[in-house]
C-alpha cells in the first residue's frame, strides 16, 4: 500500500517537474559533486547571490520580493531554455530513468522529512516534557542567534549548507567526521583532593 502511494507521489512530482527535466539532470550532478569543481561552483553561486542582496541593502520584505522575483524568473526561463537547447529527440530512455530516480529521491526525502516532523509532534502526546524542553531550547537558541548574528548571513550559511549537503552525504564526509569525533580520546576530569 505504501509503495503504491509512493509511486503516485513520484508520478505527481514527474508531472510537476516536466519542464525542468532537462535542467535537473546536470543539477543533480552538481549537487552530488560529480566533478571536483562543483562544490566551488555552488559556494560561488550562493556567495554572489547573497553578496548582491547585501549590496542592495534592502528591507526584509523587499529582499523576499527580490528573491521571489528571481525564483519566478528562473522558473519561467529554465523550461524555455531547456526545450530550446535540447529538443524532444535528445530525451532518451536512460535520461527518463535518471529523471524518475531524481523524482523518487525527492519523494523519499520529502516523506522522511514529513515523518520526522510528525514524530517530533507526536512527542507532544507521548512525552510532553521532552517535547517542550526540545522546542523551547531550540526556539531560545534561534532567537539568540537571530538577535546576535546578521539574518542575511544566517540565511547564507543555511542556504550553503542545504545546497552542499547532498554532496557531503554522497561523499561520506559527514560520516567520516562523526567517526573521527567518536574516536577522539575522552578527556578525564581531575578530581581534587
Amino acid at each position: 500500500m505504501a509503495e503504491l502511494v509512493q509511486e503516485q507521489q513520484v508520478k505527481k512530482v514527474q508531472r510537476l517537474l516536466e519542464g525542468w527535466r532537462m535542467a535537473l539532470l546536470p543539477l543533480k550532478s552538481v549537487l552530488l559533486w560529480e566533478q571536483q569543481w562543483h562544490p566551488c561552483a555552488i559556494l560561488a553561486s550562493v556567495s554572489i547571490l547573497f553578496f548582491s542582496i547585501w549590496l542592495m541593502d534592502l528591507s526584509t520584505l523587499a529582499t523576499f520580493s527580490v528573491v521571489g522575483l528571481i525564483l519566478n524568473f528562473v522558473d519561467f526561463i529554465v523550461p524555455i531554455i531547456s526545450n530550446t537547447i535540447c529538443g524532444p529527440n535528445s530525451w532518451t530512455g536512460q535520461k527518463e530513468k535518471l529523471f524518475e530516480e531524481i523524482c523518487r529521491s525527492i519523494v523519499i526525502h520529502y516523506n522522511k522529512l514529513l515523518g520526522n516532523i510528525n514524530a517530533f509532534y507526536s512527542m507532544r502526546e507521548n512525552s510532553p516534557s521532552m517535547y517542550y524542553i526540545i522546542s523551547i531550547s531550540m526556539l531560545c537558541t534561534l532567537a539568540w542567534m537571530a538577535s546576535s548574528i546578521n539574518n542575511i548571513f544566517l540565511l547564507y550559511i543555511f542556504s550553503t549548507v542545504v545546497l552542499l549537503w547532498p554532496g557531503i552525504q554522497q561523499r561520506g564526509i559527514f560520516n567520516t567526521l562523526m567517526s573521527l569525533i567518536k574516536k577522539t580520546p575522552k578527556i578525564t576530569t581531575l578530581k581534587s583532593d
